[in-house]
């Protein structure tokens, strides 16, 4: 019991106590003597007897009185107690734990009555830079903020739960169909999209949401987990929308996992992985090196592609691995045929790993490789997004001998005050161009990118040749070298080698 509640207590208690040993202490002198007592004596008691009962009373009212307050008073902290363990503290939203309570309860009616719901889970864009700019205090506000906002726009019957630091979830009782749940998305997106202030400063911030909707066979962490998928999915589709939970998407979720288990057991054992190498030409047909492209093929899962096994190992920290497995393998080929440049692509990831540089010039050293036949290739958005970040890194690289190649060059917008500022000396064009070089205003592009980089001292490669039309496209508008598939696919090490033998030139219709 409460030491306050004692005290309370205690004087009342102690009374009760006197006048019942006093009682008790008369009843028991008149037993012993078996009689009724004296009557003189008895009128000197009786007052004392009577007092005795009605402060007996009076404790007893009294502590029944400081009994219920007690009562009411635990159970008034009982009832804190609950809400604080089923609310969260800073919006006094519904947590996770009573989210998934009444998920619970849904999926029983829906077993019972078929009647709806949906589960929408909300993460905010940009709210990393609000934290980032203003400052926590500005994040916790801006996330009550956004927590009434989001009340203000539902019904008092849906539930809104605050789930993470800047995540939210909404369960919507018999929306009837996807249709009224896509206009309620599309309503929270809207209102959200509006400006917040927060301590007289403007924040905005965006939302990309997840939805799915109940159906037989499904349990609250089901629910959850398919409206998280969908939410990363909206994430992916460039933020600031939503998507509704598909079969599909959870196909792709249980093939990412198998993927990634398979890709940590052939990084393990070396099993099915492999490096091919694509040959480059100079604009005269000879053949001047190669680019590095990794392959794979799981004994289970068949052959996985680089655009799938890639965006995998960032998302699961195994890009280094990756990487690291395709840099040895080309340092490897690079000793085999020491006429040729090689080509390794890096990952924007690569970059966050401290000491890059100087773990690349190790591997290339203990290959017995020279830096300078060794050729790095970022994407220009790293260089865009990432350029002021990596500097260092970059230079480094370039001070050791390697050439930095800027890949996918024209998918960026402002690659011209870039390219001046790194250390890139060779630019890429994006296949993209190639592709569709016979529309006049792409074939004007390529002929201006590469004036630009010849401007600039840079070499100007391009990739994706497929016909002899591009390829004369790209020999007219002045790029040093080429590459794709009228020459010749990725080939493994032993068959690149048989290639450069029996190709020492390559005549091109036209060479200027």
């Amino acid at each position: 019991m409460d030491v306050g509640y004692s005290r309370k207590l205690g004087p009342p208690i102690v009374a009760a106590a006197i006048a019942t040993i006093a009682l008790t202490s008369f009843a028991t002198i008149s037993l012993v003597r078996g009689a009724v007592p004296d009557p003189r004596l008895f009128h000197t008691i009786w007052p004392i007897v009577l007092t005795s009962a009605v402060a007996v009373t009076l404790v007893m009212s009294t502590l029944y009185h400081s009994l219920v307050e007690l009562v009411q008073e635990l159970e008034k902290r009982e009832l804190a107690a609950q809400h604080q363990a089923l609310h969260d503290q800073l919006t006094g939203l519904a947590n996770r734990a009573l989210l998934e309570d009444r998920l619970e309860q849904v999926v029983g009616r829906y077993r019972r009555t078929g009647e709806t719901a949906a589960l929408l889970i909300l993460d905010l864009d940009r709210f990393k830079q609000v934290n980032d700019t203003l400052g926590h205090v500005a994040g916790d506000t801006l996330v009550q903020e956004v927590a009434g906002r989001l009340q203000g726009l539902l019904r008092d019957t849906d539930t809104v739960a605050r789930v993470g630091g800047d995540e939210f979830a909404i369960l919507l009782v018999d929306p009837k169909s996807s249709g009224n749940v896509g206009t309620i998305c599309r309503s929270i997106i809207d209102g959200l999209a509006l400006p917040f202030d927060i301590a007289g400063r403007e924040a905005r911030v965006g939302v990309s949401i997840g939805a799915v909707m109940t159906r037989g066979g499904d349990n609250p962490a089901d629910l959850l987990r398919k409206a998280d998928i969908t939410m990363y999915q909206a994430k992916a589709d460039g933020r600031n929308c939503y998507r509704i939970f598909t079969d599909a998407m959870d196909e792709a979720v249980q093939r990412r996992d198998r993927v990634e288990i398979a890709l940590r057991r052939a990084l393990a054992d070396g099993e099915g992985l492999d490096v091919h190498f694509q040959p480059q030409l100079s604009r005269h047909g000879r053949i001047v090196g190669a680019e590095a492209l990794l392959r794979w093929t799981d004994p289970v899962l068949g052959a996985i592609g680089p655009a799938e096994v890639i965006p995998l190992a960032e998302e699961c920290n195994l890009i280094d691995a990756v990487g690291e497995f395709v840099f040895v393998r080309t340092c490897q080929a690079a000793r085999e045929l020491p006429d040729l440049v090689f080509a390794v692509n890096l990952s924007p990831a690569q970059f966050r790993t401290a000491g890059l540089p100087q773990r690349l010039r190790c591997l290339a050293d203990q290959a017995g490789v020279a830096p300078e036949r060794l050729e790095l290739e970022i994407t220009e958005n790293l260089l865009i997004e990432h350029g002021l970040l990596y500097e260092r890194e970059m230079r480094e690289m370039r001070e050791m001998g390697f050439t930095i190649a800027l890949d996918d060059f024209g998918t960026g917008y402002s690659s011209l005050s870039y390219l001046s500022r790194f250390p890139v000396q060779k630019i890429k064009l994006d296949r993209g161009f190639i592709g569709a070089a016979h529309l006049n205003h792409n074939l004007a592009i390529i002929r201006a990118a590469v004036s630009l980089g010849h401007s600039l001292g840079l070499e100007v490669a391009a990739e994706g040749i497929s016909s002899r039309g591009q390829e004369t496209i790209a020999l007219d508008a002045g790029c040093d070298s080429l590459q794709g598939f009228r020459y010749a696919q990725a080939l493994p090490l032993d068959q690149l080698a048989s290639f450069v033998r029996d190709n020492a030139a390559i005549a091109f219709p036209r060479a200027a």
